[in-house]
């Protein structure tokens, strides 16, 4: 009797020995489950472009009255002095005339007309796309709820691993 108590000792001591340190599996019931998603932003740029009408005022200064005004006073400085100082009074008339001439045109040819110009820019917007990033699982075991995250749902119950350490 006494070595079938100590083949018994032994063997609880043997397979408490196996159990210290060592690794088992369990059923835990799961509690909630709650699927994760991401919203990713990315930004699209492109260039938007309409016509529009804008009104252009050119302005033109004639020159006619420059040129009849040199025309005129080299007539009449060709009326005054004689050989080379007629031709220098001639000179000396159109560049008169005309700089007066010149002077006096205060005449301007303004003209409005509309153009069509293109006018561009480029604007951002967002695309977004929801991306699955798994589940929260919500589970109970040894009557304390823990949490984990998973790539699929699990079912009613899900494996964990039990270690067992011994303190010191």
């Amino acid at each position: 009797m006494r070595t079938k108590s100590l083949i018994m000792t032994a063997a609880l001591a043997a397979s408490s020995l196996s159990l210290a340190g060592g690794v088992d599996y369990e059923l835990a019931r799961v509690v909630d489950v709650e699927p994760i998603r991401e919203v990713h932003r990315t930004p699209v740029d492109h260039e938007v472009c309409r016509e529009e009408i804008v009104h252009v005022r050119e302005r033109r200064r004639s020159h006619a009255p420059t040129v009849v005004g040199a025309i005129i006073g080299g007539v009449i400085g060709n009326q005054f002095g004689s050989g080379s100082g007629r031709d220098a009074a001639t000179a000396a008339g159109a560049l008169l005339g005309g700089a007066i001439g010149h002077d006096a045109s205060g005449y301007r040819e303004d003209r409005v007309y509309p153009v069509a110009r293109e006018r561009c820019e480029i604007r951002r917007d967002w695309r977004e796309r929801t991306v699955h990033g798994g589940y929260r699982v919500t589970y109970e075991y040894g009557g304390r709820l823990h949490r984990t995250t998973m790539k699929h749902p699990p079912g009613d119950t899900i494996r964990v691993r039990v270690s067992v350490d011994p303190l010191g």
